[in-house]
Parts: C-alpha cells; structure tokens; sequence
C-alpha cells in the first residue's frame, strides 16, 4: 500500500465516520423527540386516569346527573384508551431507533477500529520511506500568499496560510513544518471574514500540509485563507 493509498483510505474513513456521526446525531435527535413525546402522553395518561377517577365518584354521589356524567365518563375512556395507544405505538419507535443507534455506534467503532490500522499501516510506510522525498503534489493557487511562522521564542503566533489543494474531504495548505505546522493542529478556514470549516491537519512535509476537513459550513475553496486563530 503506497502513501496515496493510504491517503484515499483516510478520505474513505473520514466520509464514512462523517455519515456516521450524522446519522447517529439524527437518531439521538428523534431518541430524545420520542422521549418527551412519551413522557407527555404518560402525564397526559396520569391526568385522565385522574379525570376518569374523579368522574367515576361524582356519578355516585350526583344521581340526577348520572347521564351526563356517563356520557363524559365513557368520552374520557375512550380518551384514554387513544393515549394508551400512543404511548404505546411510541414506545415501539423508541425501541426501534434505540437498536437502530446501537447499529450506528458499532458501524462508527469498526469505522475507528479501521481507521486506526490504517494509521498503523501508514506509521510502517512512512518509517520505510524515511529520507525519501514527499510524495505531496498539490494544485497550488496563484494566490498562496506569505505564511505567518510560529516565533523563535515560542510565543503563541497564529499560523496562517491559504488552501491549495482539495480532494473530497481531504484539503491541502500552503504552510508546512518550517511554518510551526504540526500533526493534529486544526486550522480554521474563512470566506471574507465568515467561518467555512476546520482542517484537521494529519500530514505534514516542510512546505505544505494536509488534512480532513471538520465542521463543513460550506465547501472551502483553492485560495480561502486558513489560520490557527480566528
């Protein structure tokens, strides 16, 4: 498996680990939009169960009105009996999602399980192509612009570049390692002052960078600036 193998396997555990982590955000969403509706049909239950209690007691002690008193006796019951269908038609779709999301959690571990030999397997290629040159080949935009470097005194400096390259989910920067560029730094990237997505960096060589793109507002572009700080 050579360096861009690895690269398409990255970008294939990032979309899928994306789709995942929506899908499983939905069905927490319905999960917990299932769970109020059920605690409001068991208040809703309690509240005719009280209602029916009450009328029940009122039919005895008001003769005159026994009548009428069946008549809202026998409406509430049917009530009742419609709430106790709800609640329990929502029980079976909270069940139902319940499992669904247990699926999306062991698909979105297997994903990270995967994930992480990959990273293995590329730690290995990368030892064994020490000393090489970098296979980065970036499309570089004709407006890369100077790169702020990090201070020789260690002092927090934003490090800031532009987009060069994009490929899917994978986006490439014009700042590197001489820049202060490291793995696992999360460069912000904007479209006139409004925030577009992050670069999660996890490649670097001296010149240039790599990484996946988090937080997707809108699809970045070649030439969108990028910066540590925003």
């Amino acid at each position: 498996m050579n360096e861009q193998q690895v690269i398409e396997k990255t970008k294939q555990i990032a979309d899928l680990s994306n789709k995942l982590d929506s899908q499983i955000a939905s069905l927490k969403s319905d999960k917990a939009k299932i769970e109020q509706e059920l605690a409001s049909i068991t208040r809703e239950k309690k509240d005719l169960d009280e209602k029916v209690q009450t009328l029940a007691t009122a039919a005895l002690g008001f003769k005159e009105e026994v009548g009428n008193m069946q008549s809202n006796l026998t409406q509430t019951r049917n009530e009742l009996e419609q709430a106790r269908a709800e609640s329990i038609k929502l029980s079976k779709n909270l069940d139902e999602i319940t499992q669904s999301l247990d699926e999306k959690m062991a698909q979105l571990q297997a994903a990270n399980n995967e994930k992480k030999r990959l990273l293995e397997e590329k730690s290995k290629l990368e030892n064994q192509m020490a000393g090489k040159p970098s296979a980065f080949s970036p499309v570089t935009s004709t407006e890369t612009g100077p790169a702020v470097r990090a201070s020789e005194t260690g002092t927090a400096v934003a490090i800031q570049g532009k987009v060069t390259n994009l490929e899917g989910n994978i986006a490439t920067i014009s700042v590197g390692s001489a820049d202060g560029v490291e793995k696992g730094m999360v460069f912000h990237v904007t479209q006139n002052d409004n925030f577009i997505c992050d670069i999660k960096i996890t490649d670097v060589d001296t010149e240039v960078a790599a990484g996946v793109l988090e937080l997707v507002q809108q699809q970045p572009r070649i030439g969108d600036p990028v910066s540590t700080t925003w």
